[in-house]
């Protein structure tokens, strides 16, 4: 499929155009009119991509146009836009292509910065959690936040985050890290959790606060500028070797007097299997992304080839070497990763939702509340054909409760207005999907030049490509040109050469019927106009 598109935007490079304003008309093809605009938007886009000059010149140039538009025409003439293959290929890229146009480019490039100014810094946290159920009420709301607080007075009186955490929290790591965390850096944690960590000040403790998990609080014990990432390699022997200790000392003696090779010793005793077959060497790491004890140690080496003192943690003991430091990138560099990133986390809710309220101030929104109130007096999932009303209309797109309730039976909810409110959104996101094309003349234009470079594909195939696969056909050509054409050389040896040539030869023949069956009518002195002012 990705070489198939690739190919017809191939087709389309000559012809691509972001404006398609209409002015005078240049030809008729039986009567359909074609514009100049249309054709000197291709012209002074693409001109400087054919480097021969002859090939190059605006006569040349609209030759191709018209012989491009007579095949879009025959190919809609023959239906091709009907058959159910094209209309799924259609629907697939259009489905890609409205995707920039769902989001705000502004609040994008807001979250961007924010996240890269966020990268800059590493936060240290602890926090308390109360996890909802998937169909909270808002009585289980207002008892985690109430809980929150509770336990929060206490930390503010004066009592040990710690012991709270283990009284309070809900989380079940907590028995483990006492509610303690440690650093992490953006784009590591949920966006909610992200920004109050960021917002609140050393050893401060939050206001309870949602994330998809249910309500925490969090303290931040400190807040310290990005390490960056480590490449390292280590030696570890576990904890339950019972000469762990004797063992990885006498590791590191040999080490620091150079009797043994780092990577060499990894491979033979190293006990983490996955890393001694790569010398002891790990994939590159980040703050978050390695137990805190190990990379403390790792980024407190500072000479490249260094190597630390044995030391423990929770998997055995170890050796680290510094292999490389890796400090935070420039935005320029991480600018796509990070877009990337923004754009598939939380975050993607705030650009939708910007995309959303801009959409409520452009359509026209009616709501029948005595049909959405309805759902809170009456039994939809045991009577819902008592639910026959007309519920929302966009724009004149009556949508019915109905609709609602397949919408209700495959979400989970808190309540009916939080469900119709997100219900309402999809539905205003789908009414703009659908009609984008005559909405956006961007878009219009981009999809419309896809779709006619989908079907000329199509077409090309069947009168071209399929052909020049002909044997009989390919010899009888390169017979006729055996000797004018290609001086008497062995088919084998200049096959690929035949084919193009043998390609070119049907699509000239195709052009020529083309040119035969329908009637293209200049207006002649507006083509002696574009020529003259454009002649290179």
């Amino acid at each position: 499929m990705k070489l198939k598109y690739t190919l017809i935007f191939l087709l389309l490079v000559i012809l691509n155009t972001f404006s398609q304003e209409k002015s005078e008309v240049l030809f008729t093809i039986n009567n359909e009119p074609y514009y100049t605009q249309e054709f000197l938007n291709v012209y002074a886009k693409n001109s400087n991509l054919i480097k021969d000059s002859k090939a190059n010149s605006i006569e040349n140039y609209l030759k191709l146009f018209v012989d491009y538009k007579l095949k879009v025409k025959q190919a809609k003439e023959l239906k091709l836009d009907t058959l159910q293959k094209f209309k799924n290929e259609l629907s697939e890229y259009k489905s890609k292509l409205i995707l920039p146009y769902l989001k705000d480019e502004k609040v994008t490039e807001k979250l961007l910065n924010e996240a890269y100014e966020r990268l800059q810094k590493e936060v240290e946290v602890s926090h308390i959690l109360i996890m909802l159920k998937p169909n909270y009420s808002s009585v289980d709301t207002l008892q985690a936040f109430n809980k929150l607080i509770e336990a929060r007075n206490l930390i503010l009186a004066g009592n040990d985050f710690s012991e709270i955490a283990k009284k309070y929290s809900q989380d079940r790591s907590v028995h483990q890290n006492n509610g303690k965390i440690g650093y992490f850096t953006a784009l590591q944690m949920v966006y909610p959790f992200e920004n109050v960590a960021y917002s609140t000040p050393v050893s401060q403790v939050s206001m309870p606060f949602k994330t998809k998990f249910g309500y925490h609080i969090l303290k931040v014990h400190n807040i310290r500028k990005s390490r960056g990432e480590v490449e390292a390699a280590h030696i570890m022997i576990k904890n339950n070797n019972a000469n762990a200790k004797q063992k990885i000392d006498s590791i590191y003696n040999q080490l620091i007097q150079n009797k043994a090779d780092f990577e060499s010793v990894a491979k033979q005793v190293s006990e983490d299997r996955a890393s001694a077959v790569n010398g002891g060497k790990l994939a590159k790491f980040g703050t978050g992304q390695m137990i805190e004890d190990f990379a403390d140690v790792a980024f407190s080496l500072t000479k490249e080839g260094g190597i630390s003192k044995p030391f423990q943690t929770q998997f055995g003991w170890h050796i680290v070497k510094l292999l490389k430091k890796y400090p935070l990138e420039s935005f320029e560099s991480i600018g796509l990763q990070l877009r990337q990133q923004v754009e598939n986390d939380e975050r993607s809710i705030l650009i939708e939702k910007s995309v959303i309220n801009k959409l409520q101030k452009d359509y026209k929104i009616d709501i029948n509340k005595s049909a959405l109130y309805q759902f809170e007096t009456d039994d939809w999932r045991n009577n819902s054909n008592s639910f026959q009303q007309l519920l929302l209309s966009i724009n004149g797109l009556e949508i019915y409760q109905q609709q609602f309730i397949k919408y209700l039976k495959k979400n989970s909810y808190t309540n009916i207005n939080s469900a119709f409110n997100n219900f309402k959104d999809q539905e205003l996101l789908n009414y703009y999907k659908n009609n984008i094309e005559t909405s956006n003349k961007e878009f219009a234009t981009i999809f419309n030049e896809f779709k006619d470079g989908l079907l000329l594909f199509d077409l090309l195939e069947k009168t071209v490509w399929e052909k020049s696969k002909d044997s009989v056909g390919l010899a009888n050509f390169y017979k006729i040109n055996k000797v004018k054409k290609y001086n008497n050389q062995h088919f084998e040896t200049i096959k690929g050469v035949i084919i193009a040539d043998y390609q070119n030869y049907l699509e000239q023949n195709w052009v020529n019927a083309l040119r035969k069956k329908y009637k293209v009518s200049f207006n002649n002195s507006e083509k002696k106009r574009v020529l003259k002012s454009n002649t290179n």
